[in-house]
């Protein structure tokens, strides 16, 4: 009996191995009929649209963004930097003697940059004739404006030093150091908390035209504030100093982009969207000037009529960054992202990880020897699993992004080839086809 039952077993072990066999294997091919087939394809057709952000929002950074850098497809961009400041304290006592030293600026670099920093750079300060005010929403933005003076208050010409932990200091006028420190030093109303932002309406940070790199510098209590050194005129000469901090909620950037001579039309115009076609079968992100890009997959569902069922096993995606368009004065983004968004461009949700929980950054891969082996990559299965079969106003898109803060607070970009271009982007499909239920 127990003879029977363990053939009986083995048996049934023996009945059950066909069923886990591919049809891609040979081994036995003309004794199995498999009912589906495994197919693996990287040639599926992806739309690439490039889309500007309208506005960008750059004020309350807490970053100064200021220098200019032309890129070889996509024109000039400069940045200057309206910098307001609040109020001091002054505890020096009014029966005492001050006299001034000297009022300075100093700029301490956040560690971005853009372009080449072995070129001279040079810095003016403007003053500001304007009281910089936020906008009914808040915000302040990279299109936004307020008038300056014609006459620098300080001036500065030096190599860039990013990886430095020395500030740029410019010594700015002393005629500005005296008034501040008298009016201080009398109190007079002008300086008082509610008059002081009316008085001095902060300065314009701006760069020389032509320059050949764009700096960040940091903005807080001591980042990019103005000292004002004065000593008592005793027998000590006792060295004193009064700290005037930036307003990190009032200080913003303003981007300028010239577009001659670039792929990009002359004129922006509001909800811009450019085909890849039309810039040399390209995307682009940019940060600075808004540029992300818009996938779509308009025949996806042709893999359905290959088959009963049709099932999406993975999905990668990879995008190329052209080779030219990046340099080490023009260094590629650490990583970019997708997002989910409806027949509306109206983001929905992130593409996740596996897991679904953390959104996935696109890891960049870099190939030092040989540059078209430079890439990002997204694992979008799951996207591609919800997308499969839906049409019309279910259909989605997804939108490749960089991380915010480079839109706002850097000029961060890449350049990548459509399907027709030069090192096109990738999405490798693998899919099982069932012949039969």
């Amino acid at each position: 009996m127990r003879t029977f039952f363990t053939f009986a077993i083995l048996m049934l072990l023996f009945a059950s191995l066909p069923s886990c066999y591919d049809e891609g294997a040979t081994f036995g091919e003309n004794l199995v009929d498999s009912s589906f087939r495994n197919v693996t394809a990287d040639t599926s057709s992806v739309t690439v649209t490039n889309v500007r952000i309208d506005s960008l929002e750059t004020s309350g950074t807490e970053t100064i963004l200021v220098g200019e850098y032309s890129h070889t497809l996509w024109g000039t961009v400069a940045s200057m930097s309206y910098i307001p400041y609040s109020r001091p304290s002054y505890s020096t006592d009014i029966e005492e003697t001050v006299k001034l030293d000297s009022l300075v600026l100093k700029l301490y670099y956040n560690g971005y940059c853009l372009g080449d920093t072995t070129q001279w750079q040079t810095l003016s300060v403007f003053p500001l004739n304007e009281k910089v005010v936020l906008n009914d929403n808040d915000y302040l933005y990279s299109h936004s404006s307020f008038s300056y003076g014609k006459n620098a208050l300080g001036k500065k010409t030096f190599k860039p030093h990013p990886g430095r932990g020395e500030p740029v200091e410019i010594r700015l006028s002393d005629q500005l150091g005296q008034e501040l420190l008298t009016r201080f030093h009398n109190r007079d109303e002008s300086v008082s908390d509610d008059m002081f932002e009316e008085y001095f309406k902060g300065i314009a940070l701006v760069a020389e035209s032509g320059s050949k790199n764009l700096l960040g510098f940091s903005v807080g209590d001591t980042l990019s504030a103005l000292t004002l050194y004065y000593h008592v005129d005793d027998e000590l000469r006792s060295p004193q100093s009064m700290v005037i901090s930036p307003n990190t909620s009032t200080q913003f950037n303003h981007f300028d982009h010239n577009r001659s001579g670039s792929l990009l039309p002359v004129m922006a115009t509001p909800k811009e969207e450019i085909t890849s076609a039309q810039v040399g079968d390209r995307g682009l992100l940019a940060g600075g000037l808004g540029w992300y890009t818009r996938l779509e997959f308009p025949y996806l569902n042709n893999i359905l009529q290959q088959g009963v069922q049709v099932e999406i096993q993975n999905a990668m995606l990879r995008i190329y960054p052209e080779i030219g368009t990046y340099s080490e004065f023009n260094a590629l983004p650490d990583s970019i992202y997708l997002y989910i968004a409806d027949e509306n461009n109206v983001v929905t949700e992130a593409v996740t990880d596996y897991l679904g929980t953390q959104v996935q950054g696109g890891v960049l891969v870099k190939d030092e020897t040989f540059r078209e082996n430079t890439y990002y990559y997204f694992d979008v299965t799951s996207f591609m699993q919800q997308e499969l079969g839906t049409f019309g106003m279910n259909k989605h898109n997804l939108q490749l992004v960089l991380p915010s803060s480079h839109y706002t607070s850097s000029f961060k970009n890449l350049t990548f080839s459509s399907q027709k271009g030069k090192n096109p982007l990738k999405l490798q499909l693998t899919y099982t086809i069932y012949e039969s239920y």
